[in-house]
């Protein structure tokens, strides 16, 4: 294999994984893969160890490219492969935030080859998308939130180049969200209704404004931070945030309206506890802004979860469940927009 790395699980061999985890050579007897997650962008599998000696992991997860050839050119298109090869490589060592530990993570100048082998954080489970949150899945959820938000690299943002990608990728989304947005339209009209999907053209006309605000504050954010995303105990407490494939350096409050937005199945059950979700996430960041600005922003970025719906379903590879996702994902934040009047702010 003329590349330095393996990307799909049948080219994994013994002395690559010998060599990421600096073990004898002949100590991996055999590996074994099956695939794992409900991921679109990439390929996720679990791959199991039988060592004769030493402490290394018995299992591991490995990301891969996804096998489908739109989706790894949507990964191209929007850097997604290397942003999370970035968080892995630059950053998940030195945040409090809980993510799973990477113990290799390399990239090709292609952007659609890439490898990851990452801690694998069973027994947990991922959060279920369609079902909805527990409320205290969006709480310990939202505190790792507070902890990724609060972090400052210590050399600095402008040293981690992939971080810049969101705002290309914020520009790239402004020119082709108008042209995307009626076949957006017509695939979910039987799932969405028509004032939810009378909002996204108004959404959609607005868009220019929208992506033109200047954040009140800047952190590096997840960006896609929702339930399918998010790894929980059985007690329901967050055991890691996973798929870093959209983090930049963004607004705070975006992925915290994106997460408040998706994850209640119930939309009273949103309204029950928005407020006090959002005080108890800016009661963990030190350099949190007061309640009334980081409000006012919430409000706007109530619109995040739709925009990722629509973006993603038309870039990805379309599968059933992924339908009924990205309409959940419409649905719920549009319908907290308008509890908010998220419209009157663009």
């Amino acid at each position: 294999m003329s590349r330095r790395f393996p990307v799909r699980p049948e080219e994994f061999d013994t002395a690559f994984v010998e060599q990421v985890f600096d073990a004898a050579p002949g100590s991996l007897i055999s590996l074994s893969h099956e695939p794992v997650g409900t991921g679109q962008v990439c390929d996720s599998y679990r791959f199991t160890c039988d060592w004769t000696e030493g402490s290394h992991p018995a299992t591991f997860i490995a990301k891969c490219p996804s096998a489908d050839p739109v989706s790894r050119g949507a990964a191209a298109i929007f850097h997604l492969y290397d942003m999370e090869v970035g968080w892995y490589r630059d950053v998940a060592d030195h945040c409090d935030a809980l993510c799973p530990k990477s113990y290799h993570a390399d990239i090709a100048e292609n952007e659609q080859e890439f490898v990851l082998l990452l801690e694998d954080m069973a027994p947990a489970s991922q959060g279920d998308q369609l079902a909805g949150a527990l409320l205290i899945q969006v709480e310990t959820s939202l505190a790792e939130a507070a902890a990724l938000h609060s972090f400052k690299p210590p050399a600095g943002f402008e040293n981690l180049p992939w971080l810049g990608h969101g705002e290309g990728n914020a520009q790239f989304l402004e020119k082709s969200l108008a042209a995307g947005y009626p076949l957006f339209r017509e695939r979910f009209s039987s799932l969405l209704s028509p004032d939810i999907l009378d909002l996204g053209q108004q959404l959609v006309d607005g868009i220019g404004t929208y992506i033109a605000h200047p954040p009140e504050q800047q952190a590096i954010t997840h960006g896609d931070m929702r339930l399918d995303n998010i790894l929980f105990h059985d007690d329901g407490r967050i055991a890691a945030l996973v798929d870093w494939q959209t983090c930049s350096l963004g607004n705070p409050a975006n992925d915290v309206a994106y997460l408040t937005g998706t994850s209640f199945a119930d939309p009273a059950d949103r309204r029950r506890h928005e407020e006090n979700l959002v005080r108890a996430y800016l009661a963990l960041r030190p350099d949190a802004p007061d309640f009334d600005k980081f409000w006012t922003e919430y409000r706007r970025h109530a619109f995040s979860g739709f925009i990722m719906a629509i973006n993603a379903s038309l870039h990805v590879e379309r599968t059933e469940r992924g339908d009924r996702m990205f309409a959940a994902m419409a649905e719920r934040p549009a319908q907290m927009a308008i509890d908010l009047d998220s419209l009157s702010l663009l």
